[in-house]
């Protein structure tokens, strides 16, 4: 599997989506015994302006995406490129941290 995202409208506010989201993703990595390759990452997407042309995404590595396909099922998990190390408000939110280095420059 590539990786894939999930692309939430933006808030200023705490997102419960986000958080639900998180939630699934670390209770699959919990389960699974902390997999190697596995990672989420938060970023945004828009001209930041915080109006509703901004976006949340929510990235999964290839090794999370296949492990949480089927926990965040609710949502659309949408292919995408590897996200670039310096993408707005990039965070890397847990997993294996040497996946950092895969991101792109």
């Amino acid at each position: 599997m590539s990786w894939q995202r999930i692309v939430l409208p933006f808030t200023t506010e705490i997102n419960p989506d986000m958080v639900e989201i998180g939630r699934r993703a670390w209770e699959v990595y919990r389960q699974g015994n902390q997999p190697e390759g596995f990672a989420m990452f938060h970023a945004t997407s828009g001209p930041g302006k915080g109006d509703h042309e901004d976006r949340w995404i929510v990235y999964f590595s290839p090794t999370a995406a296949a492990a949480c396909s089927e926990a965040v099922s609710d949502y659309t998990l949408e292919p995408c490129e590897v996200p670039y190390h310096n993408e707005p408000n990039i965070a890397y939110v847990f997993g294996d941290p040497k996946v950092m280095g895969e991101l792109r420059r």
